[in-house]
């Protein structure tokens, strides 16, 4: 491990308690996120998403032992300060031998703003959100805290707003939880936001799926309407699903993977760079696949856009993000040396905090050393510019 460098692909920020207070407007305090306490004593934060409040327990892992994991009764005091304090953070990272860090929003937190039906609430929202990013959290060193732009759910002018004003401010890169024209589904609306990526070289990141500002409000009312609890974790079915369901995210992301590589959105944007974050790249090869056969066998009569295999615009135009993954790194060539790339999650439970290396020496140490190089930072270096 001696001199490579690290970077980590994929890592979040606990919103701090004040967030809200100091970078959302005044006028509209009465409708942010609030910060209350779950039932056995622990710091949560009530949205408008649905069901009772989401506590901080799994989100503020780093340096807890697995048998003290819990999902409520954590508080902002028992939780690192690089969950949520930027130079706290650049201390953490030292510790783990990270030399940098791809940052994205708290999700959870962006769908109280993204599914709200106020277009001015959505905005101020998402522009707290970034105001706090560039200028607080990664202030204390912009160079290894590589914050991602989030993207409102406003259309595609706002979308291409919000893009520009991103890299105006130096943003490496941004993220779209919706697709930017603001549709269901993707669609020739959203070909202005690819060419303004284009325009302005930014990579644009997808954390997992894509999820519409009408779908994220018909969810809202629906659990309001049925008064569901949105984690019961009292509930043994209720347990199982949800740890099942965080060992394969992936499935959220093929539907929009194979949107993007079916209706040509990389023929006509060759440049476009595309990051799917948190998928995991083992499932990739198969994926691949079976997409190139379906495509050889449907290429006549599908009369779909693409003069290349949808393969060819995956490892042109993609990438993606692992975190434990050895099915991936034995599959690595199919799935792309240069296109997957390792992340820790940090301070979700699924890091290994402060032992990545040795996680990295574990699951790599027996791979070429120019490859595992790419994988552990090069290609996300590349990817988002770092040393420019």
């Amino acid at each position: 491990m001696t001199g490579q460098r690290i970077v980590d692909a994929d890592c979040h920020i606990l919103e701090p308690p004040d967030i809200w207070k100091n970078w959302l407007p005044s006028k509209f305090q009465d409708k942010a996120p609030k910060l209350v306490k779950d039932p056995e004593g622990g710091d949560a934060w009530l949205t408008a998403v649905g069901g009772d409040p989401d506590p901080i327990g799994l989100v503020s892992t780093p340096g807890m032992p697995f048998d003290k994991f819990r999902w409520f009764g954590v508080t902002y005091e028992e939780a690192r300060p690089g969950c949520y304090n930027g130079e706290a953070r650049l201390a953490d990272m030292d510790i783990d031998g990270v030399w940098a860090e791809i940052l994205f929003p708290p999700q959870r937190t962006m769908s109280h703003f993204l599914g709200d039906d106020d277009d001015d609430f959505v905005l101020a929202g998402v522009e707290a959100y970034n105001n706090f990013l560039f200028e607080e959290f990664c202030a204390p060193d912009p160079k290894r805290l590589i914050g991602l732009a989030q993207i409102p759910s406003l259309g595609i002018d706002q979308s291409i707003d919000a893009l520009r004003k991103a890299k105006a401010r130096g943003a490496k890169g941004v993220l779209i939880s919706n697709w930017p024209s603001g549709n269901d589904n993707l669609s020739r609306d959203d070909d202005p936001f690819w060419a303004a990526a284009v325009d302005e070289g930014l990579p644009v990141s997808i954390h997992i799926n894509i999820i519409s500002r009408r779908q994220r409000a018909a969810s809202r009312k629906a659990a309001a309407a049925k008064g569901n609890v949105l984690y019961d974790m009292r509930s043994e079915a209720t347990r199982a699903k949800a740890i099942g369901g965080m060992s394969h995210v992936f499935s959220m992301a093929a539907n929009s993977m194979t949107a993007m590589l079916f209706t040509g959105v990389f023929e006509r944007f060759p440049e476009l760079q595309v990051c799917w974050i948190e998928t995991g790249v083992g499932w990739l090869p198969h994926f691949l696949e079976c997409l190139d056969d379906r495509w050889w066998r449907n290429r006549k009569w599908g009369d779909l856009p693409l003069t290349e295999p949808p393969s060819f615009y995956w490892y042109r135009n993609n990438a993606a993000s692992f975190i434990t993954d050895r099915s991936g790194i034995a599959l690595r060539h199919q799935a792309g040396v240069d296109n997957i790339m390792w992340s820790s999650d940090y301070p979700h439970h699924g890091n290994d905090w402060p032992y990545s290396r040795k996680v990295i020496e574990e699951t790599m140490g027996g791979i070429p050393a120019p490859e595992r190089a790419k994988i552990v930072g090069g290609n996300a270096a590349r990817i988002w510019r770092l040393d420019d």
